[in-house]
């Protein structure tokens, strides 16, 4: 995953810190560092429904990089 997909992700999380979305993919960016365990199916179809739904084109670009690291 390349590092400034992380950045956006992050940088996303940090400014909209009290919501669900960014809840979840702070979650799965620390699982992206760590790799400590596998993300669940649950989480695949989530991730997908943020990608499809975002409408910031650099922050979906970082989203689907994200889904190829992790689910592909």
């Amino acid at each position: 995953m390349q590092e400034y997909s992380r950045i956006l992700i992050e940088q996303y999380c940090m400014i909209h810190r009290n919501t669900k979305k960014s809840k979840f993919l702070w979650d799965l960016v620390d699982l992206s560092y760590t790799m400590e365990c596998e993300p669940e199916e649950w989480e695949a179809l989530q991730l997908e429904r943020y990608i499809n739904q975002e409408r910031n084109p650099e922050l979906r670009e970082a989203l689907e990089d994200l889904d190829e690291f992790l689910f592909e």
